[in-house]
């Protein structure tokens, strides 16, 4: 094999071995991204239930004093 197709060969190594490396930084930042939208989801989703929880509160009290004054 002569010596400028194995230079060719490790050129194109290098360059494959760079676009995993592109490639695996990508990925963790899309994972960490997608760690953080999920934790804002979580703490949604508490809230919510939090709300939902109130307002069946504030129904059951308005349907009791409706309850009375009728």
């Amino acid at each position: 094999m002569s010596t400028d197709r194995t230079t060719e060969m490790l050129n194109y190594l290098s360059a494959i071995s760079r676009d995993v490396g592109e490639l695996r930084t990508e990925v963790r930042e899309l994972r960490n991204e997608v760690r953080a939208i999920t934790s804002r989801l979580d703490r949604l989703e508490a809230r919510i239930l939090e709300n939902r929880a109130d307002v069946r509160d504030l129904d059951s009290r308005v349907t009791l004093l409706e309850g009375k004054q009728a």
